[in-house]
C-alpha cells in the first residue's frame, strides 16, 4: 500500500526591482534596463539577488517588496510590503 502526500507550495511573494537614474528617470522593465545598465555596474548582482530571496519571505500577499537602486549617490533601498500602487521617490 502507498501513501501519498500533497503539499501546497506558497505562492511566491512579488519583489521588483526599481532603477533611478540621477535625473531622476524609472527604469522599471528589463529593456529600458539594458540601454543603461552600465551605469550600475557598481551594484552586487549577487546581492541583488540574496536580497529578493529574503524579501520574498518577507512580503505577505497581496502586498509587494521592492528594491530601489538609485544611481546618484549609490543608494539602494528596500521597501517591504508594500501597496501594489507604490511609486518610489525619485530623489532619495
Amino acid at each position: 500500500m502507498s501513501h501519498i502526500q500533497s503539499y501546497h507550495l506558497p505562492d511566491f511573494a512579488k519583489v521588483s526591482t526599481v532603477h533611478i537614474l540621477k535625473t531622476g528617470e524609472i527604469i522599471t522593465s528589463l529593456e529600458e534596463y539594458l540601454k543603461v545598465q552600465d551605469r550600475f555596474s557598481w551594484v552586487d548582482q549577487a546581492q541583488i539577488i540574496s536580497t529578493i530571496f529574503r524579501l520574498r519571505r518577507l512580503t505577505e500577499s497581496p502586498k509587494k517588496s521592492v528594491i530601489v537602486i538609485y544611481e546618484e549617490g549609490r543608494i539602494i533601498k528596500e521597501f517591504v510590503n508594500v501597496d501594489e500602487s507604490f511609486k518610489p521617490l525619485v530623489f532619495h
